[in-house]
């Protein structure tokens, strides 16, 4: 961010921030002052989904500044917004250019009282989004906001539904109806399935996989994370038993394609969003940096990519050995 777009930018305001005392906060002070807001909210998770990409990791490791080694443009426009997102915390992140990224950029629009004079009312431009009313102040209260309501309707499909779509931010929080607790849920399986599954497949693939074993199949995954307390019971029939195992491996692979739609999304620079991303009209890597991340794969499944908001759960959840 250079330092003519931060002098335009008056306050540091922030849509989609954690609720404090019952209302959400939008501006603060400084990085530091909306540090405290973010650490565990969606800004948060955004960042965290974002480490996930494999693709985004392997143009971390491979570009040179200004040059950014990847041909798919949102991808390119994300690292030079956020940078390499694996060799810091979340902390020092966001203080270096994470507010930035997310800060609006326009002052939120409000009601102002247009000039009376027609004389001054000529020189003002008003936007397609914008109507006039005409007020007569002897008018009781409670009479005017009944009539301004009945012009609300009128125009209620011009108005945003969500106000997360006044956003002006450079990444905007997507506008739907997210829980933070859904998020972690997702990027927990996600990263326990990549340690006890994913990474002794991959490691065997490529023939590093000695001492690496498959510890888990879905069932154990969804059981560690209690993603289905109901179907976790190894009691009873034993038809029964593999009709709850089976729903809870279904339930497993759901929340499984969900991080990888989430995944898909972050990359494009849009999250939260379970959508479906349209293959790439053409190839996100040239061959030759092809051949460069045939290097770093065993590097790729060397990461620790635990958040430190789950950290202690996936680390007591690995410890249980599966038979």
């Amino acid at each position: 961010m250079d330092e003519s777009t931060q002098d335009q930018i008056p306050e540091h305001l922030l849509k989609g921030v954690a609720r404090q005392r019952g209302a959400p906060r939008l501006r603060f002070r400084s990085a530091e002052d909306s540090l405290e807001a973010v650490r565990e909210g969606v800004h948060r998770w955004w960042w965290e989904f974002l480490r996930l990409s494999k693709d985004y990791w392997l143009v971390c490791q491979t570009s040179q500044r200004p040059r950014v080694a990847t041909q798919d443009r949102e991808m390119a426009r994300v690292y030079r917004a956020f940078g390499d997102v694996y060799n810091c915390t979340f902390d020092e992140w966001w203080l270096d250019r994470g507010s930035w990224v997310f800060r609006e950029r326009e002052q939120f629009p409000k009601v102002t009282e247009v000039a009376r004079r027609p004389t001054e009312r000529t020189s003002l431009q008003m936007g397609e989004d914008h109507i006039w009313v005409d007020i007569p102040l002897k008018l009781s209260r409670r009479t005017i906001q009944r009539q301004l309501g009945r012009i609300l309707d009128a125009y209620d499909e011009l108005r945003v539904n969500n106000r997360l779509e006044l956003s002006t931010s450079a990444f905007k929080l997507n506008p739907v109806q997210f829980r933070v607790h859904t998020l972690r849920q997702v990027y927990e399986v996600h990263c326990l399935h990549r340690e006890l599954i994913g990474k002794p497949r991959a490691l065997k693939h490529i023939g590093q996989g000695k001492g690496f074993e498959q510890r888990a199949d879905l069932f154990r995954i969804g059981k560690l994370l209690r993603v289905s307390p109901s179907n976790e019971s190894s009691r009873g029939d034993p038809q029964e038993i593999t009709k709850r195992q089976n729903r809870m491996r279904a339930s497993v692979s759901r929340l499984l394609r969900r991080s990888e739609l989430l995944i898909a999304n972050v990359e494009q620079g849009v999250f939260p969003s379970f959508k479906s991303v349209s293959p790439q009209q053409r190839a996100r890597f040239t061959g030759e940096q092809l051949e460069a991340h045939a290097e770093l794969e065993s590097q790729w499944w060397s990461l620790n990519l635990t958040s430190s908001l789950s950290a202690g759960k996936l680390l007591e959840a690995q410890r249980i050995h599966y038979e």
